[in-house]
């Protein structure tokens, strides 16, 4: 089969599912919207709180399973301030 006949069955397949509606394509070329404006970034100061909050994990030597994803989301937590002081929009402390 050619590929005009493998786009037009698939074309054919689109309009039978959809109850004979054709699907239309997003245009991925149109001009994108402006950016909404920075809003500074504060400085998380207890970010393991909401996980320490579930408690540990239900499994096995689930205590040392909760450390390191404390350890995981603290550095998470680094990282992004990093960025945020990269960018210049880290909020600053009063």
């Amino acid at each position: 089969m050619s590929q005009v006949q493998n786009r037009a069955k698939s074309s054919q397949r689109r309009k039978s599912k959809r109850g004979g509606q054709v699907q239309r394509q997003p245009d991925l070329w149109r001009a994108a919207p402006d950016l909404p404006e920075v809003e500074p970034v504060a400085l998380p100061h207890e970010v393991g709180a909401l996980l320490r909050s579930l408690g540990d994990p239900p499994m096995n030597n689930g205590a040392a399973a909760g450390r390191y994803f404390s350890v995981v989301v603290e550095r998470a937590a680094a990282v992004a301030v990093a960025l945020a002081v990269s960018a210049d929009v880290l909020a600053h402390q009063d």
